[in-house]
């Protein structure tokens, strides 16, 4: 549904309607559902997974890249370690800290995660080449740093 329709009396700039519809696609409900159905977890737990796949951290480190308290990553990583997804191993240079790493079985799961959350939505690949090739030239300006010259 385009922003317009939901929010009649609502005036938006380009801007704010290019964001709405970007987040509404990013945040797809049905794609998260999907993750969750696939891996039988919550999507929070999906994506406290998928962060340790990427990059084994210390508890720390986690709750503040997944923006929440110390106390509830406990709980998170205590889960996942109970399915057999994570687990914590001494830190290499800090005797006090813990390192949560992804087990075989966890890796298996953050990739299936992946994929479903990598697949582009129907809306998107059933643009037309040109189109999708100049959203893409957009998205790209938006990720590059205004120093870099474009290649």
């Amino acid at each position: 549904m385009s922003p317009s329709r939901r929010y009649p009396a609502e005036a938006m700039s380009p801007a704010d309607e290019a964001w709405d519809i970007m987040r509404e696609l990013v945040l797809d409900n049905e794609r998260r559902r999907e993750v969750t159905d696939a891996l039988g977890m919550s999507f929070a737990r999906t994506k406290a997974l998928r962060r340790i796949y990427k990059a084994p951290s210390t508890m720390g480190e986690l709750a503040t890249f997944l923006g929440i308290d110390p106390p509830y990553m406990t709980i998170v990583v205590d889960d996942l370690e109970r399915q057999g997804l994570v687990e914590r191993k001494p830190h290499p240079t800090d005797r006090r800290a813990k390192l949560v790493e992804t087990t075989a079985r966890g890796k298996e799961a953050a990739q299936r995660a992946r994929l479903i959350l990598n697949r582009p939505p129907a809306e998107l690949s059933a643009l037309p080449e040109a189109e999708l090739a100049a959203l893409l030239r957009g998205l790209r300006a938006l990720r590059r740093d205004p120093a870099t010259p474009e290649p």
